[in-house]
């Protein structure tokens, strides 16, 4: 992986983090995340009809593959969402668990679209998935008593879950950005991850009410993580054209880092000193996976 390729997911790891630090805070995570979404789509729409050598004007390759992408990243948003609105989701816990796609997207870049990567990345990506694990120790750093992953706890179940999901859409991503299309095709995964929130948001009728309140209430939220959410979303996928699938989302790990620190500093979440020697593992798999 190149140094641009590097500083640019690293980018997107602290957008992706922050967003979900936001989503967190949210009293309402499904209305909150559908009016993020909404934000990012005027953003995108205006750069796409001002900005200098960008269209938003898709072929249909690109509207399949958005389409179908954009299922597997929306059940990922919402299992992620439900996590976090448990009691015991904290965002130092839930939210490394939500990101361990990389765990599967070599095998599934291997089997589906042929990508071959060096020993260097796969131990890179061990690594930063093992940092993941220490994650939820729910112990101090000098007794550290390593257990299971325990499936029984649902906001445990929902984050994997969502870590599971992601990787799919990560391998359609790949196929999808091409070598030039990486604003298009973007466009077109948030455009149709809206409207699968939408289908959401229209058949619970309770919902729908809280719309208004969610904006009274939180618009300057709203906003701002609409812009994260949409820098989050380009950065990423404009990495993708510059090394391969299993690296970008191996080295997007970091945002774990960033994830349990806003945890600990700023929602004063416990078990911070094995938390932040987690994130170590993380780095050192990320220096691994630019090795590689």
């Amino acid at each position: 992986m190149s140094t641009q390729a590097l500083a640019i997911v690293i980018f997107s790891a602290l957008m992706h983090s922050t967003y979900n630090f936001l989503y967190k805070l949210s009293k309402n995570k499904i209305i909150y995340l559908w009016s993020m979404f909404s934000v990012a789509i005027v953003i995108m729409t205006l750069f796409g009809i001002f900005g200098d050598g960008v269209t938003i004007l898709p072929n249909t390759r690109t509207i399949l593959l958005a389409a179908l992408a954009a299922v597997f990243f929306t059940m990922y948003q919402i299992f992620t969402g439900k996590a976090y609105a448990l009691a015991e989701g904290d965002l130092s816990v839930a939210y490394p668990l939500s990101i361990t796609a990389p765990l599967y997207i070599p095998f599934l870049a291997y089997i589906l679209i042929g990508e071959r990567i060096s020993p260097r990345v796969y131990a890179g990506i061990v690594l930063a998935l093992v940092g993941s694990y220490l994650l939820q120790q729910k112990s101090t750093l000098r007794r550290l008593r390593l257990g299971k992953v325990d499936l029984r706890k649902r906001h445990i179940r929902y984050a994997a879950f969502a870590g599971f999901i992601y990787s799919f859409g990560a391998i359609v991503d790949k196929v999808g950005v091409g070598k030039h299309a990486f604003f298009t095709y973007t466009y077109w995964v948030v455009i149709f991850m809206f409207c699968y929130m939408s289908a959401n948001i229209l058949i619970r009728k309770n919902l729908r009410s809280a719309i208004f309140t969610c904006h009274r209430d939180s618009l300057p939220l709203v906003l701002l993580g609409g812009a994260i959410l949409t820098l989050s979303f380009l950065s990423y996928r404009f990495a993708l054209q510059l090394a391969s699938v299993s690296s970008v989302a191996g080295a997007r790990q970091i945002s774990s880092l960033f994830g349990v620190l806003m945890g600990i500093f700023i929602l004063k979440e416990p078990y911070g000193s094995i938390r932040f020697v987690a994130t170590l593992f993380i780095v050192a798999g990320i220096m691994l996976i630019k090795a590689g």
